[in-house]
């Protein structure tokens, strides 16, 4: 039975730039685990430049299991999950939640983040 759902995947959909940003986020992961100095842009941004990409590539992948390899998100639906990600955890969050702060330039990388998923990633 598992063969068949593996069979619906667009595993093409995880191209290799996701697989390298995928090496990037889980390589700075584990040195933040390590505990090993980081520069600061390295410690601050790097992972809201790489949540889009990845986020929206996983989403995709989950689309066209249920929708077919045709599925590809508009330039609105990457504005809106932006907007969202860019309100939720630089404007909502940060109000009521001390581990979040709101950063503007956080904002820019999301925005970064899902041109690159649209441009490269989206197809």
């Amino acid at each position: 039975m598992a063969h068949r759902g593996a069979g619906r995947l667009v595993w093409p959909t995880l191209s290799p730039l996701f697989w390298g940003l995928a090496v990037v986020y889980l390589g700075h992961w584990v040195w933040r685990w390590l505990e090993l100095p980081r520069p600061a842009w390295v410690r601050f941004y790097l992972d809201d430049l790489l949540c889009l990409p990845l986020v929206l590539t996983v989403t995709l992948l989950v689309m066209r299991f249920f929708y077919g390899h045709q599925v590809r998100f508009s330039k609105y639906h990457v504005l809106f999950t932006v907007l969202y990600f860019a309100l939720a955890f630089e404007v909502f969050f940060p109000q009521f939640l001390p581990r979040y702060t709101g950063d503007g330039v956080d904002a820019g990388l999301y925005a970064l983040g899902g041109w690159i998923f649209y441009r490269f990633l989206n197809r």
